[in-house]
This record gives C-alpha cells, sequence and structure tokens, in this order.
C-alpha cells in the first residue's frame, strides 16, 4: 500500500513538472502543423440539422503567461460553421451564421500543453463546449454572442475583408466574461511555475474565414 502510493504522488509530480509546457514549445507554437488546421473528418456539427458552411474557417488564439505576458498561441481541431448564406457576399454570408467549438480538441504545437489545458481548464468547466453566432457585418465591427461555461454574452469584435478573406479579431476575458474561477484557478495551479505565478485571464480571438 505504501508502495502504492508513493507511485501516485510521483506520477502527480511529474504530470504538473511537464503538463504545461515549456518555453521553448510555446515560442514554437506558431510554426506547428497542428494550429489552425480544421479538418473535415474532425468536424463535429453540434446540431445535426443544420448543414456544415463549405466555407473555410480557422480559429486562433492568444494566451498569456509569466509577469512579461509571453503569448502562448494555438487553435481547436473541432471547429464547425453553419447557417452560412453561401450565394451572397462574405460579409451577409455570415450574418447569423453559429459556430462550435469542442474545446478538448484544443492544440497549441505542444500535446503535453494540450492535455494540460483539455485536463485542467476544459474539463473543469459546466460545459467544454463553446457556442456562438454572428451578428451583423457592418462599418468593420459585428456583434459575436459566445456561449462559455453555461455563460452567454455578446461583444463587439472588429473585422477587416480583403477579396474574399474576413479576418475577425477580438478578446475576451476567462474571468470577468465567462465567470470561470473554478477552472482558471485549476490551471494556474497547475501551471504556477512554469508560469512564473502569473496566468493571465485574457486571450486575443482571430477568426480567418474565407470562400
Amino acid at each position: 500500500m505504501l508502495y502504492n502510493k508513493f507511485n501516485s504522488i510521483f506520477l502527480s509530480i511529474l504530470l504538473l513538472m511537464f503538463s504545461c509546457g515549456d518555453d521553448k514549445s510555446s515560442k514554437s507554437t506558431n510554426s506547428s502543423s497542428d494550429v489552425g488546421q480544421t479538418t473535415e473528418s474532425s468536424i463535429k456539427n453540434n446540431n445535426p440539422k443544420e448543414k456544415e458552411s463549405g466555407l473555410k474557417k480557422e480559429l486562433l488564439w492568444t494566451a498569456y503567461k509569466t509577469p512579461n505576458k509571453i503569448p502562448v498561441n494555438g487553435s481547436f481541431k473541432n471547429l464547425s460553421l453553419t447557417n452560412t448564406k453561401e450565394d451572397k457576399p462574405l460579409e451577409e454570408s455570415l450574418e447569423g451564421a453559429k459556430f462550435y467549438i469542442d474545446g478538448t480538441t484544443v492544440t497549441s504545437g505542444d500535446s503535453s500543453r494540450d492535455g494540460t489545458l483539455t485536463l485542467f481548464f476544459f474539463k473543469r468547466l459546466a460545459s467544454s463546449e463553446i457556442y456562438g453566432s454572428f451578428g451583423k457585418f457592418e462599418n468593420n465591427k459585428v456583434m459575436i454572442t459566445i456561449t462559455l461555461n453555461g455563460k452567454t454574452i455578446s461583444k463587439e469584435f472588429s473585422y477587416k475583408l480583403e477579396k474574399n478573406i474576413i479576418t475577425i479579431q477580438g478578446s475576451i476575458d476567462l474571468l470577468k466574461d465567462f465567470d470561470s474561477q473554478r477552472a482558471f484557478t485549476s490551471l494556474h495551479r497547475a501551471c504556477f511555475d512554469l508560469h512564473e505565478g502569473k496566468t493571465w485571464t485574457e486571450v486575443d480571438l482571430t477568426a480567418i474565414i474565407s470562400k
């Protein structure tokens, strides 16, 4: 029994040491082939009655760690877009469109970090699934409704349209916007040493959608 208890403690220490990824891996995230890639086989439509859009899409996130606010970049493998009107110009096509994200498919170019984000953050939320929809695209601004941790908010994002590519940018605050104290504290504690005691609550988002 004592031996099994020792093994359990030893494995827990190893998890905390290696689960958050190291500085080298976070700096190389942008060059990873996993980041920002969404394949048809990985897409899960949260409403099977709604047809998956034929538009190309990717969602990139940037979180921050350490007092120096070092960025960590990533994406999600499971990203779904529905209710688009693809016979219309891109801005009109996306008005009223819905999106779905499976948080447990988070990818950052570091498999150990991905495991930590899944185990200590997304699985500690009320739901690991993220839903949302787009409002009207006008004057380079769009209101986006987002449901995370069982809480729904609407935030204004900016966008720019170049040819047939629209880039939407904005930020969320995990605590102020979604009351995710339990999940955030869990992640912060798991990564406390590697984050030098500082995990930032804001996350920058960039969605790129094209025909």
